[in-house]
């Protein structure tokens, strides 16, 4: 391995290198894709909660509110299970931790299909929290291995995508799944599609050479700083921010958006789940898009202060803006426009942010930080479908619930977006961990 005579994409390269690591390009994209499609039934998991929101309530006597808590539940022990994944991230071999991972996550899909009750509901979800949780983070620490700093906003942009995807190509077809043959059909197959994937990953997956490792599968190496100096540098805590607004949005989106269609703005069932991925359309055009130009400046010497930066909070500002302008349409396109470019440019923000935390930990700790600024990102999926369905309960109408609801968000999500852009240097905040460092 040579080391790059130039540093491309910020001083990370001081640590491992920029894109001098000769890497086979099919086996990087297969190890991308199969990830990718980790992100995408992992995703897939929530994305059947939404879409048989209606049939779950109505047979199950839940109110909105109850409704909304399990949606939470899926998040609440998401967290804790990802920082207590943080402390063993590093030395855990990524072929058997995501392999297990989503083996777990699978089987508690299961359940429902045998025993349908609102205790089973509710366990079901919290089990899938809790495995899934290590889950993400785990995956953007793997595929950073296989690609060098200037080269990872288009991987998280791919990974992240796989909300939008399960929503976009695949909740059409769970629709018609849950309509023919009813909502515990769903959970089934989502749990089968699962174990289809660990049993792939388990033959053919692996790390790649972008790990500072003794081997692929093995314990990284390297310069160490302090935790607690990763964790308060100012890009850590904005990157925290910026994923903590986005997950709320992702899982009011996951939980709400299809009853918002059919009760707030009239669309029947089956063109309800359709519709549930149009917003997904601008969050890939987003996401790709961002991720693309963030890759292209810093492999032009462009900073990561504006190409993470200033950039993501930039989408993130907007995307609140939009969303917090929902209770001022009167037309249903109105509506539909801003929750399509609110939730694309608020999903976009993630195509840069994980990238940042990733460039401001040296190589040896990269899993670890990630893992627990994920969890903490995560903890914004957690409190939302709730609260969304407290304001629910509390309007006098749907509409009138959901208008609120999205005013909320928006300004949160807008607020967010001004913290990420002025805390979030990348460059800046490498140089003071290496400083630390041993």
């Amino acid at each position: 391995m040579t080391a790059s005579p130039t540093l491309r994409g910020g001083p990370e390269s001081r640590t491992e290198g920029s894109t001098a690591i000769r890497t086979e390009p099919r086996l990087r994209r297969v190890m991308a894709g199969l990830l990718f499609c980790f992100t995408l039934v992992a995703y897939l998991d929530k994305v059947i909660l939404g879409l048989v929101a209606q049939p779950v309530i109505h047979q199950l006597h839940l109110s909105a509110a109850q409704f909304g808590f399990v949606g939470t539940a899926a998040g609440l022990l998401g967290p804790p299970a990802a920082l207590l994944y943080s402390f063993v991230a590093d030395r855990m071999p990524a072929r058997a931790a995501l392999c297990v991972l989503a083996v777990l996550w699978s089987l508690s899909q299961l359940p429902l299909f045998f025993a349908a009750s609102a205790s089973v509901l509710l366990a079901t979800r919290f089990a899938l929290g809790a495995t899934e949780g290590p889950g993400f983070p785990a995956a953007h620490a793997t595929v950073y291995t296989w690609f060098p700093n200037d080269r990872r906003g288009v991987p998280a942009a791919l990974l992240t995508s796989g909300a939008s995807l399960a929503k976009l190509a695949l909740a059409p077809a769970l629709t018609a799944v849950v309509i023919a043959f009813g909502w515990q059909t769903g959970f089934l197959v989502v749990g089968l599609i699962g174990l289809v994937w660990a049993a792939v990953w388990g033959l053919v997956g692996r790390a790649g050479p972008y790990r500072s490792a003794r081997g692929r599968d093995q314990a990284p190496q390297g310069p160490r700083a302090p935790l607690r100096t990763i964790l308060l540098t100012r890009t850590f805590i904005g990157s925290v921010i910026g994923l903590f607004v986005s997950n709320m949005l992702i899982a009011v989106v996951l939980t709400w958006l299809p009853s918002y269609f059919q009760t707030g703005l009239g669309f029947s069932q089956a063109a309800a789940g359709s519709l549930f991925g149009l917003p997904n359309v601008a969050g890939l055009v987003f996401l790709f898009t961002l991720g693309w130009w963030s890759d292209w400046r810093l492999r032009r010497g462009g900073s990561s202060r504006i190409g993470r930066g200033v950039a993501g909070g930039a989408v993130l500002t907007a995307g609140g803006v939009l969303l917090a302008l929902i209770p001022l349409t009167t037309t249903v396109p109105a509506a539909l426009l801003l929750v399509v470019l609110g939730y694309g440019l608020t999903l976009a923000v993630q195509s840069v942010s994980n990238p940042a935390v990733a460039e401001t930990a040296p190589p040896a700790q990269r899993a670890r930080v990630l893992a627990v600024a994920l969890a903490f990102g995560a903890l914004g999926g957690v409190i939302s479908p709730w609260l969304g369905g407290v304001v629910l309960d509390a309007a006098k109408t749907p509409a009138q619930g959901y208008s609120h609801a999205f005013l909320l968000l928006g300004v949160a999500i807008a607020v967010g977006g001004v913290c990420y852009g002025l805390l979030v240097n990348p460059g800046r905040d490498l140089e003071h961990v290496l400083r630390h460092a041993k």
